[in-house]
């Protein structure tokens, strides 16, 4: 049991020197940043869209008979 909690403090103090490692960025590189988070999540969304639109065509198509 001691070395189960010796584990556990050390797992959190590195956590703690993980969590709180943080940089100040100049505005170019943030911005950049938040466009490219903005690219991405548009990206995921189109092609969520796409499966969706895939999978409603190939269940249409499989109701009428023709695949």
């Amino acid at each position: 049991m001691n070395m189960i909690r010796r584990a556990s403090v050390a797992v959190a103090l590195l956590g703690g020197f993980l969590a709180s490692a943080h940089a100040a960025l100049p505005e170019g590189v943030s911005t950049a940043i938040t466009g490219a988070q903005t690219d991405g999540l548009t990206a995921v969304g189109l092609l969520a869209a796409m499966g969706a639109a895939v999978f409603l065509i190939k269940k249409v198509l499989t109701k009428l008979g023709i695949i």
